[in-house]
C-alpha cells in the first residue's frame, strides 16, 4: 500500500512557499512507496496567506491536476515532525483514494444524503472531515446536524483560526462561513483518536441542578462547595462567602493555567478509562458567586449530565498523546494496517502555549506511531464525532493493508 505525497513550507511570499511544498510533493512521485496518483487535496495554510487563497488553489490544480481540494486557514500549520506557529506557512497533501469513495461539500454543494450509496455499493457517507467558520451561529448544533448525516458518525476537523477577515475555507471554490469539508464512503479505512491535555482535580459528578450556564448543585450539594473540595481548599476557608478570601484560598499550583470543567451526557456511557478523556468536552469555569455558591461554565448544561473539574496540564496533555498513539499502534498491527496519510488539528491553546516549545506533538506523534504523512492546523475549536470540542487534539489516520513481506 503506497503512502499519499505530502509537502510543506514557510516563506514571507504565499507563491514561493507553495511552490516548495509543491517541490517535496512532485520530488516523491517517482519514489517507491509512494502513490504516483491522486484525486483528492487537502490544504492548509497560514492566515497570513488567506488573501491569495484563490491563487494559491488555482496553482495547485495547475501543477497536480487535482481538481477537488478541500482545507482552511489556521493560527498555525503542522505537518509530519513540524510546527509552524510564528510563521506563514502551507501544507498540502495529495490522496490517492477510491474512485466514487469521497465528495467534497459546503453550502453550496451539500454532501450525499443519509443511506445514500456509491455506484460500487458502499455507504456514501460513513465519515467526513469538517471545516468551519468559529463565527458561525449555532456552531455546535451545526455539527450534530451534520453528524446526523454521517452513517458511521466519524468526524475530525476543526474551526479556522488566525487573524484574517474573513477566515476561508477551501471546497472546490474560495469561501467562508458554515461547515466545508470531504465526506467519505466505507471503503475508505479511517481510525482517529481524541486526546486531551487536561488533568481531573477528583472524580466525577453528576449536575442536580442547573440554569443556563450556571451550575446549581452536583451530587445535590453546592457547585462551589463540591469544587473547592476537589481543589483541597480547608473547610474553614470554604465557608466563607467573601469571593477574595476564597480566591486567596485556590491552591496556585493547582490552578494556575486555569480551571475548566468537563462536561458529558449522562445518558452515555463512559468510553475513557478515567474522567477527563473520550466523552468529555472541556469548557473553561468563567465565574463563581461566593454567596449563592454558584458556578458559572461557558456551555449549557443539563441536569443529569457528568461533569469532572480540571486544570490544563502538560505532563497530563503528553501522557494522553501517547495513550491515543499506544492504541492506533495496536489497533493497526492487530488489523494489519499501515498508514497512508494522516490529519492532525489542534488547539490554538496547545502548541507553545501549553508545551512550552514548538513541534511537541507532532514530534510525540511521529516518535510513536513512526514517520509518516500528515498535515494539519491548530484551530478555534476541533471537531470529533458529533461534538465541538475545546483544548483537544484530534487525530485521523487514513489506513490501508500492510506489506506482506515476501
Amino acid at each position: 500500500m503506497t503512502r499519499f505525497r505530502y509537502g510543506h513550507a514557510t516563506h514571507p511570499n504565499w507563491r514561493m512557499a507553495t511552490e516548495l511544498a509543491l517541490a517535496q510533493v512532485e520530488g516523491r512521485i517517482n519514489q517507491p512507496g509512494w502513490a504516483k496518483d491522486a484525486n483528492l487535496g487537502v490544504v492548509y495554510l497560514s492566515a497570513e496567506y488567506a488573501p491569495h487563497t484563490r491563487d494559491i488553489v488555482a496553482l495547485l490544480e495547475e501543477r497536480t491536476g487535482v481538481r477537488d481540494w478541500a482545507g482552511t486557514c489556521g493560527h498555525a500549520i503542522v505537518s509530519t515532525g513540524v510546527e509552524y506557529d510564528s510563521e506563514p506557512a502551507i501544507a498540502i497533501m495529495l490522496l490517492d483514494l477510491p474512485d466514487d469513495s469521497f465528495s467534497v461539500f459546503s453550502g453550496a454543494t451539500p454532501p450525499p444524503a443519509a443511506g445514500e450509496r456509491t455506484h460500487s455499493g458502499a455507504v456514501a457517507a460513513q465519515a467526513a472531515l469538517i471545516h468551519a467558520d468559529p463565527a458561525t451561529p449555532d456552531l455546535a448544533e451545526l455539527v450534530g446536524d451534520m453528524a446526523g448525516k454521517v452513517g458511521g458518525g466519524m468526524m475530525f476537523g476543526g474551526s479556522a483560526s488566525g487573524r484574517a477577515e474573513p477566515l476561508v475555507q477551501v471546497a472546490n471554490q474560495v469561501l467562508s462561513g458554515g461547515l466545508s469539508g470531504v465526506v467519505f464512503s466505507s471503503e475508505v479505512d479511517l481510525r482517529m483518536r481524541v486526546t486531551q491535555g487536561c488533568r481531573p482535580l477528583a472524580g466525577e459528578h453528576v449536575i442536580s441542578a442547573c440554569q443556563s450556564n450556571l451550575i446549581r448543585t452536583l451530587d445535590g450539594r453546592p457547585a462551589l462547595d463540591v469544587l473547592l473540595a476537589d481543589l483541597g481548599v480547608s473547610e474553614a476557608a470554604r465557608a466563607s462567602r467573601d469571593g477574595e478570601t476564597l480566591l486567596r484560598a485556590l491552591p496556585a499550583e493547582r490552578v494556575r493555567n486555569g480551571l475548566l470543567v468537563g462536561l458529558a451526557d449522562g445518558d452515555a456511557p463512559p468510553r475513557g478509562p478515567r474522567p477527563g478523556f473520550g466523552d468529555y468536552v472541556v469548557r473553561n469555569l468563567v465565574g463563581i458567586d461566593p454567596h449563592n455558591r454558584l458556578l458559572a461554565v461557558a456551555a449549557v448544561p443539563q441536569e443529569g449530565d457528568r461533569a469532572v473539574f480540571c486544570t490544563r496540564d502538560a505532563q497530563a496533555a503528553r501522557a494522553d498523546l501517547m495513550r491515543i498513539c499506544t492504541e492506533l499502534r495496536e489497533e493497526l498491527e492487530t488489523d494489519s494496517l499501515e498508514i497512508r496519510g494522516a490529519i492532525y488539528v489542534s488547539c490554538v491553546a496547545r502548541g507553545r502555549a501549553l508545551f512550552g516549545s514548538g513541534s511537541v506533538e507532532v514530534g510525540l506523534l511521529q516518535a510513536q506511531l513512526g514517520e509518516f504523512p500528515l498535515v494539519g492546523f491548530f484551530a478555534n475549536g476541533e471537531i470529533a464525532d458529533h461534538r465541538l470540542y475545546g483544548y483537544t487534539g484530534v487525530l485521523a489516520l487514513f489506513t490501508g493493508p500492510a506489506a506482506v513481506d515476501a
